[in-house]
This record gives structure tokens, C-alpha cells and sequence, in this order.
């Protein structure tokens, strides 16, 4: 497989996992600043910018497993399309 079909497979997933945070999040009754102080980040622009994929931000393994937790979730429901 060549470099760019992974980074193109890469930029794949963290689509589906923003594209499931933001259902799940919004599913679960939180909001972007809500989420963001549960999960231990000071404001809501970090969560904007990952659900949107602004300036190709997105969400860590770290941020997965909090919001997991946080929103009682399976962590693998965030990569199903």
C-alpha cells in the first residue's frame, strides 16, 4: 500500500470518528463546551475544530477514550460508518 492511500485511509477514519462524536455527543444531550470541560480541556474550540476537521484537527486516542467514558459509549461504536 503506498503512503498516500494510508494517509488517505487515516483522513477515512478521523472523518467517521468526527462524524460519530458529534451524533453521539449530541445524542447524549451535551454540548461542545460541556464535553470539552468533562474531558478535561479549558473551552469548547478544540472540540469545534476536531468535529469539523478545521486545519486537519482531530480527535487522539486519548480524546476517544474519555468521550467514550464520558458519554457511556463503546469505544468502537466511534469507528463504524
Amino acid at each position: 500500500m503506498l503512503i498516500e492511500d494510508l494517509d488517505k485511509k487515516t483522513e477515512e477514519i478521523h472523518n467517521i470518528i468526527s462524524t460519530n462524536v458529534i451524533k453521539y455527543r449530541k445524542g447524549k444531550g451535551f454540548s461542545q463546551l460541556q464535553l470539552a470541560l468533562d474531558i478535561g480541556l479549558t473551552g469548547n474550540a478544540f472540540i469545534a475544530r476536531a468535529e469539523k476537521r478545521t486545519n486537519n484537527a482531530h480527535f487522539n486516542i486519548e480524546h476517544i477514550v474519555k468521550i467514550a467514558t464520558i458519554l457511556d459509549i463503546d469505544i468502537k461504536e466511534f469507528f463504524i460508518e
